[in-house]
């Protein structure tokens, strides 16, 4: 049985909800170029939890998920295949919520009697791998439908239980609320005996505890019954807190805690008199403010009852229930079928419909700011679109669109690829037309840009008229691209001259502004932190904005409206396929050069590899000496550069020739990091550096020997762990065993997946012309804190781990009152998993927004970017110097 009155519980931080842009190995699943997430539930899921590794546990009333056996309870990887690592514990009923403790044990509570071998009557304690923690049995005599953990350890349960009997004892009376001991055992001192069923349970960040359920009335600790009609909130001891009154007309289902203070609650209620006043309708949603009153502002009035409730770190509300419209402050209703997301002033998000076919009983937002649903739909249409099939459970993007398989299906080669901080993805090439998902060809030459969910963006189409091979992405929103092409016609204009490099503005319209007019290709742009641009390329000179022809021969730095830097002249001996930042305003160049004359000096060998200082000298510590041409650069955090290319030997600063194929790493200065040898034996194209220090790469080469072991097939496509050793769970294996082809572009996005482009045609066993997206099991993990805070000035943490994007550079902090609008703070420092920012003054007692934006770290023979950013909403209260060592 699935009680629909349930709620999804979930545990906020004191004071910050989290923003992550963000997302393990598993024993039977790798990557997949099919990256829908559809696990394929055959009966109800009505409780799901996101563990900080960024698995999912699934609870609810199913018996199969994924296409195997799992009675009622599983866990999921990242891309929504079954974590054969998790013990297929039997459950012999119904879970209906799922609670992680700190430690990583995993409480559930339901229906059910028995958890595998173990009597385990309505809530259990599973270890880390899903095995029943023994020595915990509460031993509820009916059933659990909500917890909540407590920072000392404790847990709160809430349900329709009478009593429990912990670990054998006699049964000690509890009706419908108890509070336990790390052990199970009862805490003695806390009995607030609800009347009725509890539903649902929130901690407050001072260890109040908000309650809502079927309950009216409170009797704690022995004392005389309290009226507490289907809400209340309780002091830490267990007794009501009487200043706190909402007084629901009916059953509360869902509770969502803001981090000012306010409570938004759901269920079956049609009005609220909070603290005996007047009664006010308010139908099956409501916001009160801390002291219980009514927040008169918002009045989303749903047709239905809401049964469960996420708030979304930029303050939106997302719900889930039996609905089908909302009719905002006495407005026209608007439909919206079992999901919805709000704005904060309780307006219908218009942008997000997922349109599901039945009741939505269960959400989780992940940290890269996609939405889990569960419940016990069959299929959701977004948008006005077509029906996708998704069995209970499905994975949402944040503009509300289903997590399906990706597959743009272009013509032609794909050479650059860009991530823009909301997600969508630039592509450049020598593609003309696309097919998004079997769909029919959609003209785009040379240049395109897909949704979140890997359709076409068709409000974007700049057109150039021959390949793109760089591209690059301002703080501002405007796109750089970089080529071959000599004219655009963006959406159908006629065409503008635009000479092998141009800007755009975020719709793709052109940049009119900007013009520096190269004689020859653009291969490699980069973007410094002021502003200025470096770009690399086959061309002589610039003639910027109709001005003289200035001679640069393969490389230059423009100012930011395009005009010519004149103080920066390497001047290459040949061309110049790619470029790097690195911190502190020097610049690494690779390509096809022996020699470097800057500022009209003295010609200096540089054989495929030279680092200039910021002024455009040469940095004569740094020779690392390539036989042949470098073409991929990546700077790990560590200062360390990676590069890829056509090499077979490197002979740093004038020392003996050292064999590197196509691949090696070096130190600071230039010298080898002789621990690091992945041996490739064709061409590396393309680098992708991880937070946790692993590297994708990209090329032709169709095996790898590491440190002189015996050869590994990986055709095309690769991934290092970070002492260098191959990543044996990783082979997407593009073009599949015989084919011919090879990967030139890597993007890796915020949530972990990753996206590659070359002339391929198949990745693994399924067709993809050009360019595939594939899933991994792995996880991409971020999070922003406030750390030590003080009214003097507190840090500001941006912690990035497992799979995902490295930055190239020190991201930068932003600040903004209303969310829109915002400022720079100041750049962060490096820390270890993350970077920092000391010095901020947090604002009290209001509503701010912070934000992180940084570089992606990407080497390849294009040198595009991206870039990506994490927002969190922030509360501070004058009570939140207690938190001295941080909280988030």
């Amino acid at each position: 049985m699935v009680r629909y009155e349930r709620v999804l519980g979930f545990l906020a931080g004191p004071c910050l909800l989290l923003l992550a842009l963000l997302t393990m190995p598993a024993v039977s699943c790798a990557q997949n170029a099919n990256d829908g997430f559809d696990p394929n539930a055959n009966n109800p899921v009505s409780a799901l939890v996101v563990q900080p590794d960024g698995k999912t546990l699934v609870g609810g009333d199913f018996t199969m998920i994924d296409g195997q056996t799992r009675n009622h309870l599983a866990r999921l990887n990242v891309d929504g295949s079954l974590d054969a690592s998790f013990a297929a514990t039997d459950v012999d009923s119904t879970v209906d919520v799922i609670a992680v403790q700190a430690d990583g044990r995993i409480v559930i509570g339901g229906t059910f009697n028995q958890v595998g071998a173990y009597i385990r009557h309505r809530i259990a304690r599973l270890n880390a791998d899903g095995s029943v923690d023994a020595a915990f049995d509460p031993n509820a005599n009916s059933y659990v439908y909500a917890l909540a953990q407590q920072p000392d350890g404790k847990l709160v349960v809430g349900g329709q239980f009478t009593s429990l009997s912990p670990n054998g004892s006699g049964a000690m009376t509890r009706n419908n609320i108890a509070r336990l001991n790390i052990d199970g055992t009862i805490d003695t001192a806390f009995n607030p005996n609800a009347n009725a069923a509890v539903d649902a349970l929130a901690l407050q960040p001072d260890g109040k505890l908000l309650l809502g359920g079927n309950f009216t009335s409170l009797s704690p600790n022995g004392g005389g019954a309290i009226a507490r009609n289907h809400i209340a909130r309780l002091n830490t001891d267990g007794n009501v807190d009487t200043a706190f009154d909402p007084n629901a007309s009916n059953t509360v289902t869902a509770l969502a805690l803001q981090p000012d203070g306010k409570l938004v609650l759901g269920g079956f209620f049609t009005s609220l008199s909070p603290n005996g006043g007047a009664t006010t309708s308010r139908s099956r949603i409501a916001r009160v403010n801390a002291d219980g009153s009514l927040d008169t502002a918002f009045n989303p009035s749903a047709n239905s009852f809401v049964s469960a409730l996420a708030l979304q770190p930029d303050g939106k509300l997302l719900l889930g229930g039996f609905f089908t419209s909302f009719s905002p402050n006495g407005g026209a209703a608007i439909t919206r079928n079992y999901v919805a997301r709000l704005n904060t002033n309780g307006s219908v998000d218009t942008t997000f419909d997922p349109n599901a076919n039945n009741a939505v009983l269960a959400l989780a937002p992940q940290s890269d700011g996609r939405l889990l649903l569960g419940g016990n739909f069959t299929s959701l249409s977004p948008n006005g679109g077509g029906t996708i099939t998704r069995n209970r459970i499905a994975r949402l993007n944040a503009d509300g669109s289903v997590d399906t398989t990706s597959n743009p299906n272009a013509n032609g080669p794909v050479y650059a690829l860009a991530m823009q901080p909301d997600g969508k993805l630039l592509l450049g090439g020598d593609f003309t037309t696309l097919s998004p998902n079997g769909g029919s060809a959609v003209t785009r030459n040379h240049i395109a840009r897909l949704n979140v969910d890997g359709s076409l963006d068709t409000a974007f189409n700049p057109n150039a008229n021959d390949t793109v091979y760089a591209l690059a992405i301002q703080p501002d929103g405007k796109i750089l691209l970089g080529g071959n092409f000599t004219s655009l016609s963006p959406n159908g204009t006629g065409a503008i001259v635009r000479k092998y490099i141009a800007r755009l503005n975020a719709d793709g319209s052109l940049d009119t502004a900007f013009n520096p007019n190269a004689n020859d290709d653009v291969y490699a742009l980069a973007l410094q932190p002021d502003g200025k641009l470096v770009l690399g390329g086959l061309f002589t000179s610039l003639s910027p904005n109709g001005a003289g022809a200035v001679t640069r021969n393969s490389i230059a730095r423009l100012n930011a409206d395009g005009s010519m830097d004149s103080t920066f002249d390497p001047n290459a001996s040949s061309y110049v396929k790619s470029v790097a930042l690195q911190p502190g305003g020097k610049i690494v160049l690779g390509g096809d050069f022996t020699s470097l004359s800057p500022n009209g000096g003295v010609a200096v060998t540089r054989n495929r590899i030279a680092r200039l200082n910021a002024d455009g000298g040469l940095d004569t510590a740094f020779d690392p000496n390539a036989n042949d041409r470098v073409i991929a650069l990546a700077v790990q955090p560590d200062g360390k550069l990676v590069v890829g290319g056509q090499f077979t030997s490197l002979a740093p600063n004038g020392g003996i020739a050292v064999t590197r194929n196509r691949i090696a790493r070096l130190n600071a200065d230039g010298s080898l990091d002789t621990a690091f040898d992945p041996n490739a034996n064709e061409t590396v194209y393309a680098l992708a550096l991880q937070p946790d220090g692993k590297i994708v790469l990209g090329g032709d080469f169709f095996s790898l020997s590491p440190n002189g072991g015996g050869a590994v097939a990986r055709h095309y496509i690769a991934r290092l762990n970070a002492d260098d050793s191959l990543d044996t769970g990783f082979d997407p294996n593009a073009n599949g065993i015989n084919g011919m082809g090879y990967v030139k572009a890597i993007a890796l996005q915020s949530d972990g997946k990753v996206v590659a482009g070359g002339e391929f045609t198949f990745m693994g066993a399924l067709p993809r012309n050009y360019i595939a997206r594939f899933s991994m099991p792995q996880a991409a993990l971020q999070s922003i804190r406030i750390v030590g805070y003080t009214a003097g000035g507190s840090a500001i943490v941006w912690t990035r781990a497992g799979a995902g994007p490295e930055m190239s550079l020190p991201p930068q902090l932003l600040f903004s009152l209303a969310g829109s609008t915002y400022g720079a703070v100041g750049t962060m420092q490096r820390i270890s998993n993350g970077w920092r920012y000391s010095g901020f003054t947090p604002q009290l007692n209001q509503t701010f927004y912070l934000r992180t934006r940084g570089q992606v770290s990407s080497g390849q023979d294009n040198g595009s970017g991206g870039l990506i950013e994490s927002t969190v909403q922030v509360y501070l209260s004058g009570n939140d110097g207690i938190f001295a060592n941080g909280f988030e």
